[in-house]
This record gives C-alpha cells, sequence and structure tokens, in this order.
C-alpha cells in the first residue's frame, strides 16, 4: 500500500477513513461499500477504483493498524525511572484500541472477509508483546515492579487476553449499546489492576 493511502489527505486515505468510522461505530459486517461510498461523498464506482474489493480496504486499513499498533508498542519510555512514563504507554495502546476497535471486537468478521490477514495479524502480535515484555523488563530493573521473566510472560500474555477481550464483555453486558469512552476507561482499570500486584509502592 503506499503512504497515500495511509493518511486521510488522498482519496485512498479518505475512503480508509471513512471506512474506519463506520467499522468502529457500526461493526465490518454491517457496513458495505456503498456506506464507505457515500461517507466519503463519492460514488461508489469511484471507491472501486482504489478498491477493487471490501476486502482489499481491509487489508489497507489492517496495514494502517498494523503500523499504528507497532507505533505504540515499540516506543521509547524518554524517563523509565518514572512511573507515570509507564501508565503513559499503557494509555497509549488504550486509545490505539479506540481508534481501531473494530480490529479488537470484529477481529473474527475481518478475518472471515479478509482471511490472509490472520497469519499477519499473529506476526504483529507476538511482535507487539516482546515489546511490551520489554518494557515491563525495564520497569523491573528501575525498581518499579517486582517479576521474573517468567512472571513478566505470563502477564503479558495475560494482559494481552484482557485487551483483546475486554470489548467482547462490555458488547455482550451492555446490550446493543454502542461503547464508549466510559467502557475504555473501564478496560484501562482491568488492566491496572493486572500490574498491581507486581507494583513496587514504597
Amino acid at each position: 500500500m503506499s503512504v497515500a493511502a495511509k493518511t486521510g489527505d488522498s482519496t485512498p486515505g479518505r475512503i480508509l477513513d471513512a471506512a474506519l468510522k463506520l467499522f468502529n461505530e457500526q461493526g465490518a459486517a454491517r457496513v458495505t461499500t456503498a456506506d464507505i461510498a457515500d461517507a466519503a461523498s463519492m460514488a461508489e464506482g469511484n471507491l472501486h477504483y482504489h478498491f477493487r474489493k471490501k476486502e482489499h480496504l481491509i487489508e489497507a486499513l489492517f496495514a494502517r493498524f498494523q503500523a499504528e499498533e507497532l507505533r505504540a508498542a515499540e516506543q521509547t519510555i524518554l524517563n523509565p525511572a518514572d512511573p507515570a512514563a509507564y501508565t503513559a504507554y499503557t494509555q497509549g495502546w488504550f486509545e490505539l484500541m479506540w481508534n481501531f476497535r473494530c480490529f479488537y471486537r470484529d477481529a473474527t468478521i475481518l478475518f472471515i472477509q479478509a482471511p490472509q490477514l490472520r497469519p499477519h495479524f499473529a506476526k504483529t502480535q507476538i511482535r507487539a508483546r516482546a515489546a511490551v515484555a520489554r518494557v515491563l523488563t525495564l520497569a523491573v530493573e528501575h525498581r518499579l515492579m517486582r517479576a521474573s521473566p517468567a512472571q513478566i510472560e505470563r502477564l503479558v500474555t495475560n494482559v494481552w487476553i484482557v485487551s483483546s477481550y475486554w470489548m467482547d464483555f462490555c458488547t455482550a453486558n451492555n446490550g446493543p449499546k454502542p461503547l464508549s469512552r466510559k467502557d475504555l476507561a473501564w478496560g484501562f482499570g482491568q488492566i491496572a489492576a493486572l500490574y498491581e500486584p507486581y507494583m513496587i509502592t514504597s
């Protein structure tokens, strides 16, 4: 995918912006290319000139998500002795989840529509989890956490499980009501609770 398709200042970018907004708000399964074209203020034929199938659009949107996820995971902790730096790091992850929530909430549906993404998704998740483990190891080195390498590995796995499925939990309990920023704050609290047993407070 070209760089232009990663941003909103081109026709492909405008299409992807519209698709992401609709996928996030309505769910990927319910959104058609006609809906996306309408949201992007263009004829559906123009959309298909850039993305022949919905599958191709999902692939391009995934490339955007993949780049943002790795950027969030592999960012540098500028002040590793400051506990607030790790809170900000985790909050950055949750902003990513909110901005691309369709890839967390609707992953199964998206993989059915674009099955070739599944191995790429798995590869990205492995790389991102390794980056998070390195950040937690940094916190241990600066005496902000107490955890062995095996404990860090288990913690990262549990964080990933909760991060991946807290939206499903909220949706199951909230019914048809859309997810809100209040739900996002709740999900962040569940992740914070996983870290608490390992934190050094004095």
